[in-house]
């Protein structure tokens, strides 16, 4: 093998060496931080059996009612399956970040999908519509329930009478 070719396989074994490493030393810490959220929610929970006002039995620390709700469920979720496989807990843990944190950078250039059009709209509202009269024919209905139908679709009317 030529020189670059050398430098590139020992720079990939490097490379896959550092990132196996790394990638151990991630687990280890993420097991670890997962057992202490596991064990503070252990103990947020005795509290609140013994204390029915969790809240105001730790408010006069930085748990705020937010994350004292949070511990409760993750003390929840961690009794019924492994928090390692399974999102919530680690969302609930800090491991995985919430999808409503957004990148204010990102947001400014998504493009946002289109109101539905008045054509599309107007169908579907009319699929609706027959699919309740199939089930109950106007026959059927009171005078009440006629006057009241009447009343909710008068915009429709008077839209169709500008077209």
């Amino acid at each position: 093998m030529n020189t670059i070719t050398t430098d590139i396989k020992s720079a990939i074994i490097e490379a896959h060496q550092r990132a196996e490493e790394s990638t151990h030393t991630a687990r280890g810490s993420m097991e670890q931080a997962i057992n202490e959220r596991i064990t503070c929610a252990a103990l947020v929970e005795k509290a609140r059996e013994i204390n029915k006002d969790i809240n105001g039995f730790l408010c006069d620390t930085e748990l705020t009612a937010q994350k004292i709700k949070a511990y409760l469920s993750l003390h929840d979720a961690a009794k019924k399956r492994p928090a390692m496989n399974d999102k919530r807990q680690l969302l609930l843990c800090g491991i995985l970040e919430t999808a409503d944190v957004v990148d204010v950078e990102a947001e400014t250039t998504r493009t946002q999908n289109p109101p539905p059009s008045v054509i599309s709209s107007a169908g579907t509202f009319i699929g609706k519509f027959n699919k309740i009269i199939s089930r109950r024919p106007l026959h059927e209905w009171s005078e009440s329930e006629k006057e009241q139908v009447k009343d909710v679709i008068q915009p429709i009317k008077e839209l169709w009478d500008q077209l």
